[in-house]
């Protein structure tokens, strides 16, 4: 066993993640704190850097080395400088925000910037359902569609380091606005909130659906959750939000096939534990508009590293990173 470890963090609007990962990809601590995300960006980052610090004592009580930190980021960032351009899901929206030079100047060590999900799609590739592909597609419904994409078996970037945001390709031309500034993208047909307000919906137009029964007709107690559990007990209309959630999804997969052909398409997020009725959906998307490709040859799968595979990717970005001299020692 090696004696280096890394630190991953995992930055969300409500909880962010931390964990000391071992180069293979194991978990040795895992810790949480509330976000608290209303507060201004220099105050949170403060948060983050004293919960590293409380780890990095524990790895050093250990006796292993930890040379490097990565953070992911829900957002649009500058990958080489390490900047926050944007947060769309936050009150204050971390526009201009230096997140690296702030860890880096309070928790001491190099840090390596990255895309949630795209960290994500890297453990999962590493780590998870894509560890025996060349070639993979990520995407992760949860509050929002985030995305990732792997070729010859490294993460794409690409040139502004949007590589892989699949919850931004348009699925409705003039459609919903999405929280990016555009009009019928995925993201804004297919996450948990979309499926909630769905639901909801349905129980005010007094449709007969179990939603009612489980949320005992108060509004706020719809949740994902219900509508998962209303689809296991077969449901109509818990199935049908799932269909039309899922059909979205295929388009957007469709699309990702006539454009990179890869070999696995992983699916994860939170609204991914609706397990098979949201997959068999996605399939049923799939096969009505996919037609360069056949469609019967495409590998759908559910992601396998589920609550870790943030800090997990984090923490290989910040190895990865270092290891190529892309941030400072």
């Amino acid at each position: 066993m090696g004696n280096r470890i890394f630190l991953g963090v995992d930055l969300g609007g409500t909880n962010t993640k931390f964990a000391l990962v071992q180069e293979g990809g194991e978990v040795l601590e895992r810790s949480s704190i509330r976000t608290k995300a209303m507060r201004k960006p220099e105050e949170v980052v403060d948060d983050i850097a004293s919960e590293a610090q409380r780890l990095l004592a524990i790895a050093r009580k250990k006796e292993r080395e930890v040379p490097a930190l990565g953070i992911g980021i829900p957002g649009r960032i500058d990958w080489e400088e390490g900047i926050c351009y944007l947060l769309p899901n936050f009150p204050n929206k971390w526009y201009q925000v230096p997140i690296r030079q702030w860890l880096e100047d309070r928790v001491g060590l190099p840090v390596g910037v990255i895309n949630d999900v795209r960290a994500i799609t890297l453990a999962e590739k590493r780590f998870g359902a894509g560890r025996d592909v060349e070639s993979m597609a990520m995407v992760a419904i949860g509050t929002g569609v985030g995305g990732g994409v792997v070729l010859n078996g490294e993460l794409v970037i690409g040139q502004h380091g949007s590589a892989g945001e699949l919850g931004h390709i348009t699925v409705e031309a003039g459609g919903t606005e999405c929280g990016c500034g555009n009009r019928g993208c995925l993201e804004a047909y297919a996450t948990g909130p979309a499926m909630v307000a769905a639901a909801i919906r349905a129980v005010v137009q007094q449709n007969d659906t179990l939603i009612r029964d489980l949320a005992e007709g108060d509004l706020n107690r719809v949740t994902t959750k219900v509508v998962s559990q209303a689809i296991a007990a077969g449901d109509r209309i818990a199935m049908e939000i799932m269909q039309r959630i899922g059909e979205y999804i295929g388009q957007a997969v469709a699309n990702v096939y006539v454009t990179i052909d890869p070999e696995l398409i992983v699916i994860g997020g939170g609204v991914s534990r609706a397990g098979e009725p949201l997959m068999d959906s996605i399939r049923k998307g799939i096969k009505k508009r996919l037609f360069m490709v056949p469609w019967e040859s495409v590998r759908l799968v559910r992601a396998e590293l589920d609550m870790d595979a943030g800090t997990i990717g984090t923490a290989t970005w910040a190895k990865e990173r270092l290891g190529k001299n892309k941030i400072r020692k």
